[in-house]
């Protein structure tokens, strides 16, 4: 982890006050799983991590039971850690088995292990990554937050989510009907880190493998990267394994439209088109217009357009500005214009 301290302590710090659920918010790839699995690493205290949009994308559902396994799952995979021991070594539902941590009884359900660990003892952390994801799920998993925020002394949940306006939305605080309506809760929130923050990022890295990168390439990667550490690290890997620093930046655009290509035929072919609208300079509602009914061949419904590019706001992929619309992600918009 590079200089998330500031937030890293903000999250220490709602749990040592026992706040009972902490929201972790940042576009994509902007550190929030590392900050996360490295807190993880570090408190003490026992932890599991659960990847929502991994299981979205394998389940297209994600019920109680899945969400049970994949609890035993990250605990078995941390027992090394010492307070995740003591907690499995404490529990009444659950045994250390050679392959690995298994459920005495097959009826044992997600509260079942809920109400187990809060009969530990132990404090845990439960984290749930890009948890709007569970919203596709026919259970209500707010209730259940809800339950654990009212109910439970000893779990902790720390929810991280890069489609900021749906997991609000999901979430309900400030929703009279949502089951965590009013719900104490925390939310920390990760920019991308600023020009001497980025710098200072990639030299250090280099520095750490031993490699000698020319101050002026650092310079340009970061003018180009902008500050997203996902990117930032993925430079700096293909660096390591012997990258150019021009053929870098390229397998940086050449992922980057990939992953979003990939990720917005999930939604919409349309989503991709007004994403290339934008990346084009197209910043207006009526030149976003023209583009897509010149690019589809066909009249575009207003009601149609405004859906869209409200759903690409809601999912973190756009933002309105006094100009018009732009892409949050500027490395994804030069990967949309690079071709």
């Amino acid at each position: 982890m590079f200089d998330r301290e500031y937030e890293f302590e903000r999250i220490i710090s709602a749990i040592d006050d026992g706040v009972p659920l902490i929201v972790l918010t940042g576009i994509r790839r902007v550190g929030k799983t590392t900050l996360v699995r490295v807190l993880l690493n570090e408190i003490d205290m026992a932890g599991g991590y659960i990847d929502a949009r991994k299981l979205w994308s394998i389940h297209a559902n994600i019920p109680p039971e899945l969400i049970k396994k994949e609890i035993a799952k990250s605990l078995d995979a941390r027992k090394s850690y010492a307070p995740v021991m003591r907690l499995l070594r404490s529990l009444k539902s659950v045994t250390i088995a050679g392959s690995g941590v298994e459920f005495k009884d097959n009826e044992t359900n997600l509260i079942d292990i809920l109400d187990d660990i809060e009969k530990s003892g132990e404090r845990t952390l439960i984290v749930f990554d890009e948890a709007q994801y569970l919203r596709y799920s026919n259970y209500d998993y707010t209730a259940l937050f809800a339950s654990l925020n009212d109910n439970y002394e000893n779990i902790t949940l720390i929810l991280t989510g890069s489609e900021i306006q749906i997991l609000e939305e999901f979430l309900g605080f400030n929703d009279r009907y949502s089951p965590l309506y009013k719900r104490e809760h925390e939310i920390v929130h990760l920019d991308r880190f600023s020009r001497n923050e980025s710098l200072q990022y990639l030299r250090e890295g280099f520095r750490e493998v031993g490699l000698e990168i020319p101050e002026n390439e650092i310079e340009d990667a970061v003018e180009v990267l902008d500050g997203i550490v996902g990117w930032l690290r993925e430079y700096g890997w293909l660096r390591y394994r012997g990258r150019s620093h021009g053929v870098a930046i390229d397998e940086v655009f050449q992922r980057a439209k990939s992953d979003i290509i990939d990720e917005l035929s999930r939604y919409s072919k349309r989503y991709l088109t007004i994403m290339m609208a934008v990346a084009d300079g197209y910043l207006s509602w009526s030149s976003i217009k023209a583009y897509l009914e010149r690019v589809e061949g066909k009249r575009i419904n207003d009601g149609s357009l405004n859906t869209a590019l409200r759903n690409l706001i809601r999912y973190g992929y756009l933002e309105k500005r006094s100009d018009g619309y732009h892409i949050t992600d500027p490395v994804i918009e030069r990967a949309l214009r690079h071709g």
